[in-house]
């Protein structure tokens, strides 16, 4: 038995940070992070649990998911960021024929979070739904949603790719091609090699919407033929820490529109504010790049506001202008001087 995780949005476009050391940050700092949670958020936390400080119940809620809605759902914190990441189990996602003893059953296996998991026998049609509400999930992040599972004498994958798509409901989504098979191997049915398209890419969902309904979808019924041997455990959604810059991630390879969308989604809510012209920019990933490049002036110039190119998080800097700086003004002790490579319009001060 081998166990796989497929991919239904993704890449490598992940920024791996291993040396983050939690227990040495500040007990307000967690205290912080655990304030963007919201109400219904705090009341995911088993009430049979108790801890003493909140920096024990955030490190508990990334190392130790909880499940929740009656154990239908699996919903833990990302360490680094403190993003919100959810599993969907079996049972609740929409699976054509679950329920029909000779296609499907329901097993328990001991490495699964849910009590108990679906297992493939034998369908032709092979369609698995899954939603959750787009509030539930962290604003203004980058989330990849995996199909996870094991596979038990796999049989029926290897002639025909799963089509995969992740998008709002109403919307076409971004649609994607897998195969399930760790086996697959090229058949004489298929004229062509495997090309690295034929595998999902990364897409982003999120930027500042804030209502509807994210839909997954794994979907085989073009082949017409039987397949089985997967044990299903759920639709994984993960929250990421992107590297932008990283060609891997795919938002190159999107249609033009769609592409579009996606770098938009990246961008701050307030961003036409922030650029001073979007006449010059032909693409939302030009102004993006400006950006992560060129720091803006804001606020009349009292802040200087870019993005961290690899990440898009928001940076500022704060003139002297905007300080508390004692006796700044008395001539004595402080001037104000002009130098070339100072950010602000405003002189920076000199301490005499």
């Amino acid at each position: 038995m081998k166990s796989k995780v497929s991919e239904m949005e993704g890449g490598n476009g992940e920024l791996s940070i291993d040396t983050l050391n939690l227990n040495a940050l500040p007990q307000d700092c967690i205290a912080t992070i655990i304030s963007f949670t919201s109400p219904r958020d705090a009341s995911l936390i088993p009430s049979s649990l108790s801890f003493s400080s909140k920096k024990e119940l955030y490190l508990s809620l990334c190392e130790n998911p909880v499940l929740i809605e009656g154990g239908r759902k699996s919903f833990w914190l990302e360490k680094v960021s403190g993003k919100k990441c959810y599993i969907l189990s079996p049972k609740d996602l929409y699976i054509e024929w679950v329920n029909t003893p000779t296609y499907w059953r329901w097993v328990s296996i001991p490495e699964a979070r849910f009590e108990e998991v679906s297992e493939l026998l034998s369908v032709c049609w092979f369609e698995i739904r899954g939603k959750i509400s787009i509030s539930r999930l962290s604003p203004m992040t980058l989330y990849k949603a995996y199909l996870v599972f094991k596979v038990h004498d796999v049989y029926g994958f290897d002639y025909y790719p799963v089509n995969l798509s992740v998008g709002l409901v109403g919307t076409n989504g971004s649609m994607r091609t897998a195969y399930l098979d760790p086996e697959h191997v090229l058949t004489e049915q298929q004229s062509t090699p495997v090309e690295d398209e034929m595998f999902p890419k990364a897409r982003v969902d999120g930027g500042c919407v804030c209502d509807g309904e994210l839909e997954m979808t794994a979907i085989e019924i073009d082949g017409g033929n039987w397949k089985g041997g997967l044990i299903f455990q759920g639709i994984e959604i993960r929250a990421v820490t992107p590297n932008l810059c990283d060609s891997n991630l795919g938002l190159d390879s999107l249609p033009a529109a769609e592409s579009d969308t996606a770098w938009e989604s990246l961008l701050p809510c307030q961003y036409h504010d922030l650029v001073p012209t979007l006449v010059s920019f032909s693409s939302k990933k030009d102004i993006y790049l400006s950006l992560g490049g060129n720091p803006v002036l804001i606020e009349v110039g009292w802040k200087s506001f870019w993005l961290e190119k690899a990440s898009g998080k928001k940076c500022y800097m704060l003139s002297p202008k905007e300080l508390y700086i004692e006796w700044v003004n008395t001539p004595t002790y402080w001037s104000w001087v002009r130098i070339l490579e100072a950010r602000s319009l405003f002189p920076p001060c000199r301490w005499i």
